[in-house]
């Protein structure tokens, strides 16, 4: 597990050898229609903040059932697997599905480098032939289809065991909480589950309104980031995984507020995001390629020019915190802009930010966004 590439985060390090145990992962994702169906049988609704194709009643929208759920919650996922009779499975078995075994490399008895292969199609780059996602390649991001597309869609880009959409179409969520160091925990690791308990979820594969350099197998992203599309698939394990021997993620919260002056906060959602200072390109002052934000929190504007917010972050890090407004464009799938492209976008006054411990009193205020010299918007990198 894991990957050295320059597009991966520190929580991506070291690559380690990891054994499994036989097991089964469901083909596609769960469908709409599916969770409808479980929803409405077990009486429950929706709770995510961001779900899409299902009508007030909890029935799909036309047109709408085979496409994959989304704005799923964590514990929702869980449950339905449950009474499935499945379970989500652990990130070291989501992996291992998209990127393949040690028996796909150059020699099937041991791993080896070209077992590391970067996506579930191999090793070429990103392109809206292969996943359904936002492409970065050209001098703006584009939209490949600008919607989810069905589960059973995309057979040309099924992965080394023949699973769909393992990159792209929704951030798939899987049993372990997140914590960015237990890949230290020495290799090999045998079914890991990764921390025995925590408040953040991890999140694998990418979504439709994700950046290209989040569909790498390896890339890691969690629930502190809202506002990116969830869904999730289940697994059937043979044996129960072992629990990593780290310490329980500890986070602290950010306090401030967001203002305007010319205009007041309107439109579809209000995004405060934290990354990670180590991420940022001396050189530059960009942040390096693929990194994602650290925490991100989606707020319904408030109508005035100044808005509070509280964001928790992992404590002990360096954060630059800052703010996008999504005006409105961000509700539609045709002609979708992403919110660090439409309402504004500014950073902290006191950036960067150490969160040893909480911290109050934060300032952005927002402007027209700018777009950096040869890159994509400097918001958040995998679209609301």
């Amino acid at each position: 597990m894991g990957s050295d590439s320059a597009h991966a985060g520190r929580d991506e390090q070291p690559v380690h050898v990891v054994q499994l145990a036989g097991y089964c992962l469901d083909r596609t994702e769960v469908s709409t229609g599916e969770w409808s169906a479980w929803l409405r049988a077990e009486g429950h609704e929706p709770t995510g903040a961001d779900v899409r194709s299902l009508s007030p009643d909890g029935a799909p929208e036309p047109g709408r059932g085979p496409h994959p759920a989304e704005g799923v919650t964590w514990q929702e996922a869980v449950d339905y697997c449950a009474t499935h009779g499945k379970s989500l499975p652990t990130e070291a078995q989501w992996e291992k599905a998209s990127r393949g075994g040690c028996e796909l490399g150059d020699d099937p008895n041991r791993c080896d480098p070209a077992d590391l292969r970067a996506y579930p199609w191999g090793e070429g780059p990103p392109t809206c032939e292969w996943a359904n996602h936002q492409l970065t390649t050209g001098p703006s991001p584009q939209l490949c289809h600008s919607d989810t597309l069905p589960v059973l869609s995309g057979e040309r880009w099924a992965g080394p065991y023949g699973h769909l959409h393992l990159a792209g179409n929704v951030w798939e969520f899987v049993a372990d909480a997140y914590h960015p160091g237990v890949y230290g925990e020495g290799s090999p690791r045998n079914d890991p589950a990764g921390p025995p308990s925590g408040d953040l979820h991890v999140l694998r594969g990418g979504g439709w309104n994700t950046f290209s350099t989040n569909m790498r197998a390896a890339n890691r992203f969690h629930d502190l980031v809202k506002g990116s599309a969830t869904g999730f698939r289940c697994a059937r394990p043979t044996v129960t995984p072992a629990y990593d021997g780290v310490e329980p993620l500890r986070t602290v919260t950010l306090e401030g507020h967001v203002s305007r002056d010319d205009a007041a906060l309107v439109g579809r959602a209000l995004y405060i995001t934290a990354f990670d200072h180590a991420d940022i390109d001396p050189a530059t002052g960009l942040f390096a390629p693929g990194r994602s934000p650290v925490a991100e929190l989606m707020l319904e504007p408030n109508g005035s020019q100044r808005q509070a917010f509280s964001l928790d972050v992992p404590a002990g890090a360096v954060y630059l915190v800052s703010a996008a407004l999504d005006a409105g464009t961000g509700a539609q799938k045709d002609g979708y802009i992403s919110a660090s492209g439409s309402g504004g976008f500014g950073q902290a006054t006191q950036n960067p930010v150490h969160a040893d411990a909480p911290v109050t009193g934060l300032e952005i205020s927002l402007h027209h966004p700018v777009h950096p010299p040869g890159g994509p918007p400097m918001g958040p990198p995998h679209g609301p």
